[in-house]
């Protein structure tokens, strides 16, 4: 999924594969992703790779990411089980077809360059996005979710 904000920020998630491909039985080593982050904003840009989401957590961000897209956005944050990732998102007062997408990055999504020896503070990113683009973020992502499917039940239900 790519999102590219009007104000030239952008940030890139792809699913690239298990941490774990070989192990089919543990509910979560099993279901672990691989995840290629790009972000390029005024800050700087970097570009990681870590296993920070689970197969059903990418299924949820597809479902935030749509519903963001056709509604009005939760202003709650999509959180994971990792806390190295948070993205939250609101609506543009008096311009209703664009969504101020806020990214924050923190622990090992953090760039090189802004890690601190504690490893405190988040990093964000803001991106002023079209609700088209945000639909487009959920296909492409689903089509990376398609890719690598839930392995077993998911524990936390």
């Amino acid at each position: 999924m790519l999102l590219r904000g009007s104000e030239g920020n952008e940030l890139e998630l792809a699913l690239v594969g298990y941490q774990f491909p070989d192990e089919e039985r543990d509910p979560w080593d099993s279901n672990w992703l691989l995840v290629s982050v790009r972000v390029l904003a005024t800050q700087g840009s970097w570009e990681v790779v870590d296993p920070c989401l689970t197969t059903w957590e990418a299924k949820h961000l597809v479902s935030w990411l749509v519903h963001a897209a056709a509604r009005e956005p939760s202003e709650v944050p999509m959180t994971f089980t990792e806390p190295n990732l948070t993205v939250t998102a609101r609506s543009r007062p008096g311009a209703p077809l664009r969504v101020r997408v806020r990214a924050c990055f923190a622990l090992e999504l953090r760039p090189p360059w802004s890690r601190t020896a504690s490893g405190s503070g988040d990093l964000c990113v803001d991106l002023d996005v079209d609700r088209g683009d945000l639909a487009r973020a959920a296909a492409s992502l689903l089509a990376d979710v398609v890719r690598f499917p839930q392995r077993g039940d998911d524990p936390t239900l």
